[in-house]
């Protein structure tokens, strides 16, 4: 792999330039920061200059603490302590290095060779798993391996969906709806969804489940729309306009598919995606529909607006939404409602004041039900849900989790409000403004 393409994502047990692994390489770890792996010296050496000043960081760490483990004696099976000990030991680094650590150097930390119980990683007998490239276990904690197969699996798919990823290029299935001139309805999963209007691309050297996976990634955005739209018997009118609040980089890629909506919505004709969010780049796009659409006169406008949902709703470039959604968004991660770095209640309270349907996506059934929590406590307890579930048209692709170091899904979890905002409580809101 090329210098640019090997360092898209790191595995602590497989060689960071080729990506093989398995129990019939033995893997050349660093000797100096003990914290990536080669095949070989070839491949050490074609890597070192990339590598040299991390590795100069942490040999000194180590050095200072005479130990053979940037993460010390650690034996804490503790999720939640064991994820602050590592994005601490991250700000660190970055201190000390000068510089921001790039993707694949956060994954070091983020996901490094300890025992997947104790996070022992001083443990000169650490067992790599033979069956994916994430696991390992130390001489306590060996027969463990069994209860990892569960895991084994799809952190052995998130590998070779990165890899897949970085050697071909990845395309959204744009045109597999075909038009419905009455109301339609979906299928009961993604999976059937795919399975039934998607076809494989025989010309790739990907599995037919790997393409599955990633054509999930792409279309659970629109379909997410779609489930909701049906869950609250959603009357669409020739045009929508809809809010993408919280938005990031992720919701941008494969903006295309939004077209899937004009296909599958008889009377739709017009589509408005608005994403707002501050991570985004400002800008327009109107993406190329297919000519059935444009002979009826059906298009697609796409605008991001890098700015936090309350600014732009008192912007110029406001228009008020039909429908409203947030992806995978983060409320729960908010622990000071109200205090002076809260940017959650106000945008909040300017939702509900858009007096329209709400969607709300996370990763886990717990996110979903704080979440809603915090919604209650900034609006007041009459805001209720239509449903919070697991969403049928949830990605399938696993992510690697930095916190539980097992797997998460895009949009796993869906919970629905017709809205936010009784009139009682609208008035309320008008007048502590």
């Amino acid at each position: 792999m090329s210098d640019n393409l090997h360092n898209l994502y790191y595995y602590a047990n497989v060689c960071h330039v080729c990506k093989t692994f398995g129990k019939e390489l033995p893997l050349k770890r660093c000797s100096s920061c003990r914290m990536i792996s080669y095949c070989g010296k070839v491949h050490q050496k074609q890597h070192w200059p990339q590598h040299k000043d991390l590795c100069k960081v942490l040999s000194d760490m180590l050095d200072q603490t005479n130990s053979t483990c940037i993460f010390g004696k650690c034996q804490n099976p503790c999720t939640k302590l064991w994820a602050k000990k590592k994005s601490n030991l991250m700000l660190l680094v970055q201190l000390k290095l000068g510089r921001r650590l790039e993707h694949y150097e956060e994954e070091m930390f983020k996901f490094p060779r300890v025992c997947s119980t104790c996070h022992d990683g001083q443990s000169a007998a650490l067992k790599d798993c033979k069956f994916c490239p994430s696991a390992n276990f130390c001489p306590l904690h060996k027969t463990d391996q069994i209860r990892h197969t569960s895991q084994c699996k799809a952190l052995r798919l998130c590998f070779d969906l990165d890899i897949a990823g970085t050697l071909f290029e990845r395309k959204s299935p744009r045109h597999v709806v075909p038009f419905h001139k009455e109301m339609a309805y979906l299928p009961r999963s993604i999976k059937d969804f795919i399975l039934l209007y998607v076809n494989e691309n025989k010309s790739l050297p990907m599995s037919s489940e790997c393409q599955l996976l990633y054509n999930s990634e792409y279309l659970t955005r629109p379909l997410t729309v779609l489930y909701a739209i049906e869950r609250l018997k959603f009357k669409i009118e020739s045009a929508i306009n809809i809010h993408v609040i919280g938005a990031n980089m992720v919701e941008v890629d494969g903006l295309d598919i939004w077209e899937i909506l004009l296909h599958w919505l008889p009377s739709l004709t017009t589509l408005t995606i608005v994403l707002i969010g501050p991570e985004l780049m400002w800008g327009s796009v109107k993406p190329n529909v297919c000519n059935y659409c444009i002979s009826k006169g059906m298009w697609v406008h796409i605008e991001l607006r890098n700015m936090l949902y309350q600014d732009y709703v008192t912007s110029q470039w406001y228009e008020k939404p039909d429908f409203l959604i947030g992806y995978n968004m983060g409320i729960h991660e908010c622990l000071e409602l109200g205090s002076v770095k809260d940017t959650w209640t106000p945008c909040i309270k300017t939702l509900a004041e858009q007096n329209c349907p709400l969607v709300l996506t996370s990763y886990t059934l717990s996110e979903a039900i704080e979440e809603h929590k915090k919604l209650r406590i900034i609006l007041g307890d009459t805001v209720t849900d239509l449903c919070c579930e697991i969403n049928p048209f949830s990605s399938l692709r696993p992510h690697r989790d930095f916190e539980t170091e097992g797997v998460f899904y895009q949009n796993q979890f869906i919970t629905i409000y017709h809205d936010l905002c009784p009139a009682s409580i609208f008035n309320d809101l008008k007048l502590t403004q």
